[in-house]
């Protein structure tokens, strides 16, 4: 153990929990100990001609981003900071997809016991309206549809880190009894996920859309939609087969596919 109260990342033990047939699908799995954006990473290896799957994860992130461009907090103090860049077809339909990453980034910490967790639209992971992870999928048009998914999960939040953060959080230290291996659980994040981004190019979200309901914690709550000018109060109604947000305002269902609108529970 170092002085750190964590295990440092490692990229043997990352590799262990991955099937050598899904290790061989990829190409680097990057590991720092400070970057900018672990997304920016493999952004920049892909503008150096590199256009393999590929996995960058880092210790703590100097400007890590959220949805809507929003800083996600990334102190050093072993949480997970992963990204994964996957070079799709280009005709293949993205929508959808940080719902199809969420449910499996669900029923992966599910086998570590990390139960009662649901997905706010787009891609929050909850537990009990705290946030405990966050998605980020982000895709260049050429040749293929390049895409960079990001994902942060807390291991543990800092007092001073809460308070800079301005939504209800939580972390594994709060729900576990036992800490599961930050190393073994990237690497079945990794392998999981990958399956996922292989079905989702197989078969959209078809698939995902029935495992939506049993996730959904937006679903016929009242919400509030909050965007750059105005604000609009609303009942949450599930999704459609697009990954669309439904919605009702007025008696009438609308939907919602601007991920740059946020969404806060209304009571």
């Amino acid at each position: 153990m170092t002085t750190h109260d964590f295990q440092p990342l490692s990229l043997t033990a990352i590799e262990a929990a991955i099937d050598p047939a899904t290790r061989k699908k990829m190409g680097d799995i990057l590991i720092h100990q400070s970057v900018a954006s672990t997304n920016d990473v493999l952004w920049r290896r892909f503008s150096e001609g590199q256009t393999s799957p590929a996995i960058c994860l880092s210790e703590t992130q100097t400007s890590g981003r959220g949805r809507r461009g929003d800083l996600w907090h990334s102190p050093s103090v072993g949480n997970l900071y992963l990204s994964i860049f996957w070079p799709f077809p280009a005709e293949t339909m993205s929508e959808g997809l940080s719902i199809a990453v969420g449910i499996s980034l669900i029923e992966t910490l599910k086998t570590e016991g990390i139960n009662d967790l649901q997905l706010k639209w787009p891609n929050d992971v909850l537990y009990k309206r705290q946030k405990l992870a966050g998605i980020l999928v982000e895709s260049r048009f050429g040749k293929n549809q390049n895409t960079v998914l990001g994902i942060g999960l807390n291991f543990k939040l800092p007092t001073a880190t809460q308070n800079k953060i301005h939504q209800p959080t939580t972390s594994l230290q709060q729900l576990c009894t036992e800490i599961p291996c930050r190393n073994g659980l990237a690497g079945k994040i990794i392998q999981n996920m990958i399956t996922t981004l292989e079905h989702f190019q197989r078969r959209g979200l078809t698939d995902f859309i029935p495992q939506w309901p049993q996730y959904d914690a937006l679903a016929n709550h009242p919400v509030t939609l909050i965007s750059d000018t105005e604000s609009l109060n609303v009942i949450a109604r599930g999704i459609n087969e697009r990954g669309e947000l439904r919605y009702e305002h007025e008696n009438t269902l609308h939907t919602l596919s601007n991920s740059h609108v946020s969404i806060r529970f209304a009571s």
